[in-house]
């Protein structure tokens, strides 16, 4: 057997044996792209902006109190003039975000993040809906899928010389035999330039020994981080919604721009973290600011999530890799890319499959 059929054997018979999950893997990931737009529909996140100033946090939990009085209330996410403010609530077993009018405080849309369509479709492209399991598998399916892209290659190369025109131009107008071929080879030859990045990204967050192999090289594992933390004051509990109010209505003042989220703290000397997001920058952008939950006052020091420029390298490397992953790193034509390169991913199966049952039928003519 020569090296070529070595090649275009494996390729065959792990095409065969992981194909319908990838298939699965491949498409739910392209509907997820859109995930940001749906979730905006869905879950009425889109509201009229009107000219006076958002609510304080203390809005934020008279609400929660009155609607919601078993949840936990977490964050609170407040973006642009014509978004609802995005509220993460813990309760045991599940998470749920409230969706609050940015003027007048009414709750518009509850939602546990457990349920629902778009969930569903999250765990369907991270784990099958099988749990735990299945996300194990999704992970060497990804990694084999990055095998099958280095031996399509392979393959798609020429026996001898150079491409030519054929390699790279679909015939629409040829049998359908023919048609189904080009469109698994010459179709799978461009879609393989995006997904080599968005299945690599996977195997990052697949593997363990990826990302601990990444800390080892680039120091992460050397580096000493500060805890952020409050001086804890006696008595002084009760003025906490004093100073998040203060503090959430300073940063919107500072970053008019960016989406503020604001954790409430839940422990006596646990620090408020602000992050300032950037919508369009990508995950290395945030800004993450740490405050003393009693006095307000901002905490200097050398934390492990802060300011985006101290970020070490494994974490502008984590970051990218989000971004990447999602398209989002190229804006909304990366989105559009990583989508519709998905989706010819998620065909290279079914044609793949064609192409070898079409060969196997003219085998037996001929026998």
């Amino acid at each position: 057997m020569t090296f070529r059929k070595f090649i275009a054997s494996i390729h065959l018979y792990l095409g065969l044996i992981t194909g319908f999950l990838f298939f699965i893997i491949a498409l739910s990931g392209a509907i997820y792209t859109w995930q940001p737009e749906f979730s905006r529909i869905a879950f009425h996140q889109e509201v009229k902006p009107e000219d006076q100033p958002f609510i304080s946090i203390s809005d934020i939990k008279n609400t929660l109190q009155k609607n919601f009085p078993e949840g936990d209330f977490r964050t609170a996410l407040y973006r642009d003039p014509a978004s609802a403010i995005e509220v993460l609530i813990y309760v045991p077993g599940t998470y749920y975000h409230a969706y609050l009018n940015p003027y007048s405080a009414e709750l518009i849309h509850l939602q546990d993040m457990n349920q629902g369509w778009i969930s569903k479709l999250k765990n369907l492209h991270r784990n099958l809906l099988l749990g735990p399991p299945g996300r194990e598998i999704v992970h060497w399916v990804t990694l084999i899928a990055m095998i099958m892209l280095m031996t399509g290659l392979v393959i798609w190369w020429p026996y001898s010389g150079k491409p030519g025109k054929e390699k790279f131009t679909v015939k629409w107008s040829a049998s359908p035999k023919k048609l189904n071929y080009d469109l698994h080879n010459i179709l799978g030859f461009y879609a393989t330039w995006i997904l080599i990045f968005t299945i690599g990204t996977g195997i990052f967050w697949g593997f363990e020994v990826v990302r601990e192999s990444l800390k080892e090289v680039t120091g992460e594992n050397a580096l000493k981080w500060d805890s952020p933390l409050s001086i804890v004051q006696a008595g002084s509990l009760n003025s906490q919604d004093e100073v998040l109010n203060k503090l959430i209505k300073d940063y919107h003042s500072r970053y008019p721009e960016a989406e503020v989220r604001i954790n409430i703290p839940h422990k006596e000397d646990e620090a408020v973290q602000l992050s300032a997001i950037q919508p369009k920058a990508g995950i290395n952008a945030v800004d993450f600011y740490y405050h003393d939950q009693y006095t307000g006052a901002l905490i200097e020091g050398n934390f492990q999530n802060g300011a985006s420029e101290n970020r070490s390298t494994f974490s502008k490397i984590n970051g990218l890799v989000y971004d990447i992953h999602f398209g989002s790193v190229w804006g909304m034509p990366g989105r559009i890319l990583a989508c519709l390169a998905s989706l010819i991913g998620a065909s290279l199966p079914i044609t793949g499959f064609l192409v070898w049952w079409n060969k196997r039928k003219l085998k037996r003519k001929k026998r």
